[in-house]
C-alpha cells in the first residue's frame, strides 16, 4: 500500500512539473480562433505594397528529461537524458497571387544516427465563404520528406486550397537530441511579421552564446526560475540476490527564461550586391559552448578557434583523413615523372584532381566516407574532393593545408564567436615561397587563387598543427576586361562592326561558364542575335575557352540595323554601344545593409566610329571624370572629335569590395550618373 502511495506521488509531482513548463508561455493567439475581420482587410496594416505577410510568429525552445522512469532491464531509458524541444505556431495573411510561394512549407530535420522528428503538427487554410470561414486541413498524405544531404532531409507541404485573401496557420514541434542544434529565430523575412516572439528556456547545465544580428530593434527580456525532475528508478528482481525495488530522486535546478520579442519589423529589402540576407536578417542565434551535468564533468564544445582546431585535426572525417594517402601513390608517382617544380607542377595536380573527381553538388567540411572511396568512386561533395587535393599536394612536398568557410548563401564567419556549426564547405591553401594560393578542385573553371564565387566570402580558417589561422578569401584576382569596338556607320544607318575583347580573372571565368552552358559556338552565337534585334554575327571567334591558363579572348564581326533614330534630317545615336552599366543597381531609398562586390573591377572600352562624308557631327557628350570620395571607384569618359571620326574611352575601376550603408547614397548617385553619361547621344546633321 505504501508503495501505491509513494507512485502517486511520483506521478503526480513528476505531472504538475511537465504542465507548468508546458504552459508557461503561451502564443499571442489560440490556434483556430479565426475572426471573420480578419478577413475584411486584405492590405497589410504597415506595407501596403506586401504580397503576404505575417499575423504573428511564435517559438518557443525548451528542454525535457526524455525518461523519467528507468527500469533495471531498459538499458537505453537511462541514456537519453535532457531532450530539446522547439514549437512554433505562426498566421500568414496572403494578400495576392505573388504571395502564394509562402503557402509551400519547409522544414528542416538534422539526423546523425540518431534524427530530429516532427512529434506535433497541425496546419489549416482558411478561406471567407459566403460571410462563412470555412478551414480546410493539411492531409498526412501531402507532407513529403526530401533528402538535403548526408546529415539534413526537408519535410515540405503545400497548403491546401490557397487563394487570394487566404490565411494559413501552422502549429508543430520537433524534438531533437542534438544540443548544438538550437533553433535560431528570424524575427526578420522578406514580408512584413505585424508580431514576433521568441521564448527560450535553458537549464543551468547547458551554456549558449547568444547572437544577435540585423538592423531591425529586438526587445529582449531575461529571467530565470527553478525546476524539479523526478526520476523514478525500477529495479526488477534479479534472482535472489537481488530484491524487486523502486527508489526516487529529486533534482533540483535553475532554468534560464529568455524572451525576444519585435512588433511591426517591416521586409526586408533585397537587393542587388548582397550575397545573402542571411547576414543582415534580424535574428537571434545559439551556440553551445559547454554542457555540465550533476556528477559529471563539464563538456566543452566551441571555446576558442585553436579548440575547433584540435577538433577537426582528431575527427575521423577530415583530419584523420588526411593521414590516409595509399590510394593517391601511383597518380603522385605519374605526376613526378611530368618532371616540373614550384608552380608548374601545383597547376598540374591541381588540374589533375580537377578531371579525376567531380562534384556532387554538396557542401560539407567532413568527407563522406573516406577520400578512397570517393577518390575511387571519381565523385565527393567538396570536403571529399579538395581534401583529397591537400592530401596529394602534401605527397607531392608541397606546404598544404585545408581550409574550413562559409559561403556566400551559409553566410558569414564571426571571429569573436567560435562556432564550428557555422562552416560548411573546404578548400585547400598552398604556400609557396611567399606567396600564399588557394584551390577550390570543384569547380573545372577555376584557377589557382581564382576560387568559384560562392566561395568569395569574407575569411576562412586554416585547419593546421599550431592551432589555426585566418586568411582572406577576397580580392585576389580582378573582373578585367579590355574591349575595343571599331563601328562605321553607313548611309542606309545599318552600323558594320568589330567588337575584340581580351577578358582576365572572373570575367573570364563567369564568361567561359555562360558559353560552356550552349552545345558549341554556334548555339552561343544564336542565343547573342536572339538578345539583340536587328543584330547579325557574320564571325566569331573564340580562344581560350578549354583552358584555365589562358585568357580569353573574342572577337566579333557583326551588323546592326535600326539603331540610329532619325528625325528629318537630324539623327542620333549613343556612342556607347554595349555600355558595362546599363542600369543602376540601387533603388532603395534607404540601404541599412553593406553594399558587397565580390571582386575588383577594372574594365575598358575603346570606340572608333567613323560617320559617312554626308553625315556633319553637330553635339557630342562632354567628358566626365568622377570618383568616390575615398577614391575606390572611379569612372572616365572621355570622347574626342576628328572630323567624322570619333574616339571614346571609357574606364570603370573599383578596388574596394565592401561599402558601408552610409556610403549607399553616394554610390546609388554615382552609379545614377554613369548610367545618364552612358545613354547620351551624338547628334549630326545628314546632306544629300
Amino acid at each position: 500500500m505504501q508503495l501505491k502511495t509513494n507512485l502517486k506521488i511520483i506521478v503526480l509531482i513528476l505531472l504538475t512539473n511537465i504542465f507548468s513548463t508546458c504552459y508557461s508561455q503561451k502564443p499571442p493567439e489560440k490556434f483556430g480562433k479565426i475572426s471573420i475581420e480578419a478577413f475584411n482587410n486584405n492590405i497589410c496594416p504597415i506595407d501596403s505594397n506586401a504580397h503576404a505577410y505575417f499575423i504573428f510568429d511564435y517559438g518557443n525552445s525548451y528542454f525535457r528529461y526524455a525518461d523519467t522512469k528507468i527500469s533495471s532491464d531498459d538499458a537505453k531509458s537511462s541514456q537519453k537524458g535532457f531532450q530539446l524541444f522547439f514549437s512554433r505556431h505562426f498566421r500568414i495573411k496572403i494578400v495576392d497571387t505573388e504571395g502564394f510561394s509562402w503557402a509551400n512549407i519547409e522544414i528542416p530535420l538534422y539526423h546523425d544516427g540518431d534524427e530530429e522528428k516532427i512529434v506535433k503538427i497541425k496546419a489549416y487554410t482558411y478561406n471567407l465563404e459566403n460571410d462563412k470561414i470555412v478551414k480546410i486541413k493539411l492531409e498526412k498524405k501531402d507532407v513529403f520528406i526530401e533528402e538535403t544531404n548526408k546529415y539534413w532531409t526537408t519535410q515540405k507541404f503545400a497548403m491546401p486550397s490557397v487563394r487570394e485573401g487566404s490565411i494559413i496557420e501552422i502549429e508543430y514541434t520537433i524534438k531533437s537530441d542534438f544540443y548544438f542544434n538550437m533553433r535560431p529565430w528570424y524575427f526578420q523575412k522578406t514580408i512584413p511579421i505585424l508580431q514576433s516572439e521568441y521564448h527560450v528556456s535553458i537549464p543551468e547545465y547547458f551554456n549558449y552564446h547568444h547572437t544577435q544580428k540585423g538592423y531591425f530593434p529586438i526587445q529582449r527580456e531575461a529571467d530565470s526560475n527553478r525546476r524539479e525532475i523526478t526520476i523514478t528508478y525500477h529495479q526488477k528482481a534479479e534472482g535472489t540476490a537481488v530484491k524487486e525495488q523502486t527508489y526516487t530522486n529529486r533534482y533540483n535546478y535553475s532554468e534560464n527564461i529568455y524572451h525576444y520579442s519585435a512588433k511591426e519589423i517591416p521586409a526586408f529589402p533585397v537587393e542587388g550586391y548582397l550575397r545573402t540576407k542571411e547576414n543582415y536578417l534580424s535574428q537571434i542565434e545559439f551556440e553551445l559552448q559547454s554542457t555540465k551535468f550533476p556528477n559529471s564533468l563539464m563538456k566543452y564544445y566551441t571555446t576558442s578557434w585553436e579548440k575547433i582546431n584540435d577538433n577537426l585535426l582528431g575527427n575521423i572525417s577530415f583530419g584523420k583523413e588526411l593521414n590516409n594517402a595509399s590510394h593517391l601513390k601511383n597518380d603522385v608517382e605519374t605526376l613526378k615523372q611530368l618532371d616540373q617544380t614550384d608552380f608548374l607542377l601545383l597547376n598540374s595536380a591541381f588540374n589533375f584532381i580537377k578531371d579525376k573527381m567531380a562534384w556532387n553538388g554538396y557542401k560539407n567540411k567532413y568527407a563522406t566516407s573516406s577520400l578512397s572511396k570517393a577518390y575511387k568512386e571519381g565523385t565527393g561533395n567538396c570536403a571529399d574532393i579538395n581534401l583529397n587535393l591537400t592530401v596529394l599536394l602534401r605527397e607531392l612536398g608541397f606546404d598544404t593545408y585545408p581550409v574550413i568557410i562559409s559561403t556566400q548563401e551559409n553566410g558569414i564567419i564571426h571571429p569573436a564567436h567560435p562556432s564550428i556549426s557555422r562552416f560548411n564547405y573546404v578548400i585547400s591553401m598552398v604556400k609557396l615561397g611567399n606567396d600564399t594560393l588557394l584551390m577550390d578542385a570543384t569547380d573545372p573553371y577555376s584557377e589557382i587563387n581564382l576560387l568559384p564565387i560562392r566561395c568569395l566570402n569574407d575569411k576562412g580558417r586554416i585547419v593546421n598543427n599550431t592551432g589555426g589561422s585566418w586568411i582572406n578569401l577576397m580580392d585576389y584576382k580582378p573582373y578585367s576586361i579590355i574591349e575595343s569596338f571599331k563601328l562605321d556607320v553607313n548611309n542606309d544607318f545599318s552600323i558594320n562592326g568589330i567588337d575584340e575583347m581580351a577578358l582576365k580573372g572572373y570575367a573570364a571565368y563567369l564568361k567561359k561558364k555562360i558559353i560552356k552552358k550552349y552545345n558549341g559556338i554556334t548555339e552561343y552565337q544564336s542565343s547573342i542575335e536572339k538578345g539583340s534585334n536587328d543584330y547579325k554575327i557574320n564571325e566569331l571567334e573564340v580562344v581560350g575557352l578549354d583552358s584555365t591558363q589562358e585568357d580569353l579572348k573574342l572577337t566579333l564581326k557583326f551588323v546592326q540595323n535600326n539603331s540610329i533614330e532619325k528625325s528629318n534630317d537630324i539623327a542620333f545615336f549613343k556612342p556607347v554601344y554595349q555600355p558595362f552599366i546599363s542600369k543602376n543597381p540601387f533603388k532603395l531609398e534607404k540601404r541599412d545593409y553593406p553594399i558587397e562586390f565580390d571582386y575588383p573591377y577594372n574594365v575598358r572600352q575603346i570606340y572608333t566610329i567613323s560617320l559617312p562624308e554626308n553625315f556633319t557631327i553637330t553635339e557630342i557628350p562632354k567628358p566626365l571624370n568622377i570618383c568616390t570620395p575615398d577614391g575606390k571607384m572611379r569612372y572616365i569618359y572621355n570622347i574626342t572629335q576628328l572630323g567624322n571620326r570619333i574616339s571614346l574611352f571609357i574606364m570603370f575601376s573599383q578596388s574596394k569590395s565592401l561599402f558601408l550603408p552610409e556610403e549607399y547614397q553616394g554610390l546609388k548617385n554615382f552609379y545614377q550618373m554613369i548610367v545618364d553619361k552612358q545613354n547620351e547621344l551624338i547628334l549630326f546633321k545628314i546632306s544629300e
